[in-house]
């Protein structure tokens, strides 16, 4: 019985997958049609299929990146406009400060606060910085090919096209972009699980004004924060949640690798999936699922390998506790030295109102933080205060990874990639190739928070969020507390690849949510730190169901 479900399920998420990256109805009716836009030196060729689905040639990659910029804006202009406005800290002058943004590039609960995150983000240059970092830390050329492209053809579409969708037609709003744009909305995908899911608590941080009556007042509830925390990062309860199995060549009909890929994303907004197939002659052949605004295959196949991504349990962010000079609460102490807070004025224009600026506070570690979300306060006192490290802010590779999956022909090939580029923030990556291959890994970018240092250098609040949750919060005080490097990093303070789960050609693989412990039963993935999931723990309902369902698919083959 319990098998006959899973195996409606396995039809449903394929329709799934295929209809949440399907067009709007009017694209539907494109079938057949065939576009050749150009403009500036750069063109593609454009054929819709069957549900508007445009398959997109180039000769290179900046024509790539031109086609695909064309064809996301033919079919979600005013979704893509709306991004460009987020990243470019506008939403207040645009829509107003109090009203709330559709919560995809940020946890940001109204504009006054994504604006000051994103223009804080533009007016310290980060994107830039991280555009010019040389390859394989930084973007590599085909990227940059790719991102300048995809602008140039959001831009040519907008010239040549009079947009009649009413959620954007004739809005001031809608606007031409550069490179610049398109790599910060990639940015903002980056930190969606640290500094993106921080936003309310880096735009509000401020200095006490007065001294605390004690020590302990301000100090947030450490079972409360524990329990808050283990709420916040089980990624089994994010809207965000998704399911993926691979079966190697050995449990199948035909000897080859079998992929299911059952992302749990949104239909509507600027999250959801956008479906095409991308061609560049004798280099690449690839289709499958974007996320929006994003110039590669997020999801996909070629004509050798197969993947899809679940949520991982890995935390992307640690707190590092501030013990602060008791006459200055913008200095912090380092090994009993001193260091003063950087302060960034950062100004927002309002529509219908006067410019709102406000500071926002940085240190060694990263910005000042007064929250992660309303259930979990992180008061700045006269005493302490606490900053958010989060690595993906130093990462735009993720672009590389996704291209090196859609140029690979084995799984060993997404293996190689992910240790080149090491640019997937907060997700597991499941695949299966056409040799029969299976491959399950929790390869993202974390901080590098060892059990030995968390125990060594755990706040009295972090040692109880960190064994319920992976969240780590340190003694930012004490230079030995530092996260240090493995050798094999692409950054610092990350951990390399050899320290990431990693599971083979096993006869199945999958994942709902759940750490890497039981990607398959029978060979248990052990060993990793804290900060990337549990071992040895209850597994979730969907977990077990799913596990029972396809093991005894895999044992029976076929």
């Amino acid at each position: 019985m319990r098998t006959t479900r899973f195996r409606k399920l396995l039809v449903a998420a394929v329709a799934l997958l295929t209809a949440s990256g399907a067009l709007p109805a009017a694209a539907a009716q494109q079938q057949g049609r065939q576009e050749h836009p150009s403009h500036g030196g750069l063109s593609a060729v454009i054929r819709y299929t069957e549900y508007g689905i445009p398959h997109i040639v180039a000769k290179d990659y900046a024509d790539l990146g031109f086609g695909t910029g064309w064809a996301q804006a033919a079919d979600q202009v005013c979704t893509l406009a709306d991004g460009f406005v987020t990243v470019s800290g506008e939403r207040s002058r645009w829509f107003g400060a109090d009203a709330a943004p559709d919560s995809s590039l940020s946890s940001a609960t109204t504009n006054l606060s994504s604006d000051l995150f994103f223009r804080g983000v533009r007016q310290s240059g980060t994107v830039e910085k991280l555009l010019a970092e040389p390859a394989p830390r930084g973007p590599s050329r085909a990227v940059k090919d790719l991102t300048r492209g995809f602008a140039a053809g959001y831009n040519a579409w907008l010239r040549h096209n009079r947009i009649t969708d009413p959620a954007c037609r004739g809005a001031a709003w809608v606007r031409p972009v550069t490179e610049l744009d398109v790599a910060a909305r990639a940015f903002a995908l980056s930190v969606l699980g640290g500094q993106g899911r921080a936003v309310d608590g880096i735009a509000a941080a401020q200095p006490p004004t007065a001294p605390a009556p004690s020590k302990a007042s301000g100090a947030p509830d450490a079972h409360r924060a524990a329990e808050a925390a283990r709420e916040l990062f089980a990624a089994d309860d994010a809207d965000m949640g998704s399911n993926a199995v691979a079966f190697s060549g050995a449990t199948t009909a035909n000897g080859r690798g079998l992929l299911l890929g059952n992302p749990h994303y949104p239909w509507q907004g600027g999250r959801r999936f956008w479906q095409s197939q991308q061609t560049i002659p004798g280099k690449l052949n690839v289709a499958g699922g974007s996320l929006l605004g994003s110039a590669t295959i997020s999801i996909g196949h070629n004509e050798h390998i197969a993947w899809s991504h679940t949520v991982a349990t890995g935390v992307t962010l640690s707190l590092h506790q501030l013990t602060l000079d008791p006459s200055d609460p913008t200095v912090y102490l380092v090994d009993g030295v001193r260091e003063r807070m950087t302060k960034r004025a950062v100004t927002v224009q309002v529509k219908d109102g006067a410019p709102v600026t406000r500071t926002q506070w940085w240190t060694r570690y990263g910005p000042v933080v007064t929250s992660l979300g309303a259930s979990l306060p992180l008061p700045w006192t006269a005493t302490a205060a606490y900053a958010l490290n989060d690595p993906n802010a130093a990462n735009l590779r993720a672009s590389d990874t996704a291209l090196g999956f859609s140029t690979a022909r084995s799984t060993a090939g997404v293996l190689a990639s992910l240790r080149r580029t090491q640019g997937l923030p907060w997700v597991n990556t499941i695949a299966a190739d056409s040799s029969g291959h299976s491959l399950f890994t929790q390869s993202q970018v974390l901080p590098r928070v060892t059990d030995e240092l968390a125990q060594r250098c755990s706040t009295a609040l972090g040692k109880v969020t960190y064994p319920g949750s992976g969240l780590a919060v340190l003694d930012g005080s004490r230079g030995d507390c530092a996260l240090g490097s493995d050798p094999d990093a692409v950054q610092p303070g990350i951990f390399g690849p050899a320290r990431m789960p990693v599971l083979k050609d096993a006869p199945y693989a999958e994942n709902s949510n759940d750490s890497a412990w039981l990607a398959n039963a029978e060979r248990p993935l052990t060993g990793y730190e804290r900060i990337f999931g549990t071992i040895g723990t209850q597994r979730t309902m969907r977990t077990r169901g799913a596990i029972e369902d396809v093991s005894a698919m895999a044992r029976r083959g076929g």
